[in-house]
């Protein structure tokens, strides 16, 4: 940290690279929120005033569920990041990879695979029926809790993997061998020397988990069945189905405070985990599976994690090209193994008026996608530049990644109060995205521009090139390690928006999880065939964003 003031040229430099992404967060952020504030509180001032009672209900069941949703998640987690950190094996990092992707899918897509698996229409219910000859489906997962936990599982575990295994491989093993030498149990060396350590990482990543469940959109309006709603669930209805903004407005605020609460005890529990960490060798506190017994107990729940995280992927491309008998005689196809689904996407049978190609919707959503990488990888880029160079701009930084704790839907209710006239501009959307995927896209670039050794930038300079030329010739091609990921990440989060998106898509301009919620909110086979055909074409797009990066990685971790 600056100890004395900046140089006035110095200053100014930091202060107009600076000045752009303050410009744009105060117009498509802080503005939309103080919009929120202004008619939540004028209708608290006023004569209708708020239903409590509601509030209290929805905030109650939002936390309950989040809180079971975080231990059980937690639970299944810990022994995976045990795995990933303490062993070497053939594989790992494609798992390390594979158990990363339910995390980046669209909460529209985990949330129709679901319904593939074990949906009324699902696998798991017409294997049974087949058996048992019934014309009923058995299994009504649909509308209960246990559902939705399992969805937040599927959605959240990686969080626990990546972030208890990257800190649990970099605890010193001798500690622990030095107290099973003094005669300590393996459960006592655990509680009495790796758990006081890895505290600080398990308490980050729970309060992640929280965080993600508490703000739970797309998997509690889709599984829930109506018979749940979490505070984002109840902010949309509010907002546009009874068009009640204050009430939407409150409820926002409430949110708010609660979530900017929790990602202050993360960035607190964050601070901790830095003053802790050691640096370690690649791989140096990680050994060979032995013992019969242990690869046993290893392999049965790798096996396990695979079969639960992948059986509603699987699921779902499976159902979007498999046509069943009584959906093949209402559609005129043959049964088995089609792609019906995938053609009619392109069919408008009843010549609607209203009826948008969904090819236009992976049209709408690219085209998104790639202005939202474009818009956060240079805005990101700017204020990691600036700090950079110019280090009294790292203050500021908070005013950008306080993002990272509002919700999407909350940030749509403020564009719906605030650019209400122009509210299907297309641009809002790119903006909105822009700012949800900000904050990942500075975490992204921040490794790749302080990893650039200063002699570098001070070499080119007594060779004569000036500070532009530094930046283009030396600088930027080393920063394409983190650009990419920054632009792809960006995009990817951009593909799979709902939240805000649910508030901000026009009728004929879809985006694809839009354009999946309205085939899943309309009866018939064919709607729901054309939602897992869909689903399965954003399904693979955030596949190939994942797992490129990975897969020519060497596999010897």
């Amino acid at each position: 940290m600056e100890t004395t003031p900046p140089r006035p040229i110095a200053f100014l430099k930091g202060a107009i690279l600076i000045a752009i992404p303050i410009a744009f967060a105060a117009f498509f952020f802080y503005r939309p929120l103080a919009e929120i504030f202004r008619v939540s509180f004028s209708e608290l001032f006023g004569k209708a005033g708020i239903d409590w009672g509601r509030i209290t209900t929805v905030f109650r069941f939002t936390a309950f569920q989040a809180l079971l949703s975080t231990v059980f998640t937690m639970l299944f987690g810990l022994p995976a990041a045990y795995i990933f950190a303490r062993y070497r094996f053939f594989g790992k990092r494609f798992l390390n990879a594979l158990f990363s992707i339910p995390f980046i899918l669209p909460t529209i897509v985990t949330a129709t695979a679901f319904n593939a698996l074990i949906g009324t229409k699902g696998w798991i219910n017409l294997l049974i029926m087949k058996l048992n000859s019934l014309t009923v489906p058995p299994i009504r997962a649909f509308g209960t809790l246990q559902i939705i936990i399992a969805a937040h599982i599927f959605y959240n575990i990686s969080i626990v993997i990546r972030m208890v295994s990257a800190a649990w491989s970099g605890l010193d093993t001798r500690y622990e061998e030095a107290g099973r030498v003094l005669g300590c149990s393996a459960w006592t060396a655990f509680r009495k020397v790796v758990f006081p350590l890895l505290r600080p990482t398990l308490q980050s990543a729970a309060l992640i988990v929280f965080l993600f469940d508490f703000t739970s959109y797309g998997v509690v309006l889709l599984l829930g069945g109506g018979t749940f709603r979490t505070v984002e669930v109840e902010i949309s209805q509010q907002a546009l189905m009874f068009l009640n903004l204050p009430m939407a407005s409150t409820l926002s605020i409430l949110q708010l405070i609660v979530t900017l609460g929790i990602t202050l005890l993360d960035q607190l529990s964050s601070k901790t985990i830095a003053a802790l960490r050691i640096p370690r060798v690649h791989g140096e506190n990680q050994r060979k599976i032995q013992g019969l017994g242990s690869r046993l107990w290893i392999s049965l729940y790798l096996f396990g994690l695979v079969f639960f995280l992948g059986l509603p992927l699987i699921a779902l491309v499976t159902r979007s090209f498999y046509l069943l008998p009584a959906e093949a005689e209402r559609l005129g196809g043959d049964a088995g193994w089609t792609l019906t689904f995938f053609k009619q996407l392109f069919i408008n049978e009843r010549k609607s008026f209203f009826y948008v190609p969904p090819l236009m919707a992976l049209f709408n959503s690219l085209t998104v996608g790639i202005g939202v990488g474009v818009l956060a990888t240079l805005t990101g880029g700017l204020i990691v530049f600036a700090e950079n160079r110019y280090p009294w701009t790292r203050r500021l930084e908070w005013l950008f990644m306080i993002s990272i704790g509002t919700s999407a839907v909350t940030l749509g209710l403020g564009y719906l109060i605030t650019f209400r006239s122009q509210i299907r501009n297309p641009l809002l959307i790119v903006a909105a995205h822009g700012l949800i995927a900000l904050p990942f896209a500075i975490r992204s670039l921040k490794p790749a521009f302080s990893g650039i050794p200063l002699s570098l930038r001070q070499s080119a300079a007594v060779l004569g090139a000036n500070p532009f030329r530094t930046f283009l010739k030396v600088e930027l091609p080393l920063m394409k390690n983190g650009l990419i990921p920054a632009f792809v990440f960006s995009m990817t989060i951009s593909l799979g928006e709902f939240g805000a998106s649910s508030f901000l898509s026009s009728p004929e301009r879809p985006t694809i999880p839009i354009a999946i919620y309205r085939y899943l909110g309309q009866p018939g086979a064919k709607n729901f065939g054309q939602a897992m055909a869909l689903s399965t074409i954003l399904l693979l797009m955030c596949m190939l964003s994942v797992l490129a990066p990975e897969l020519p990685a060497d596999d010897r971790s």
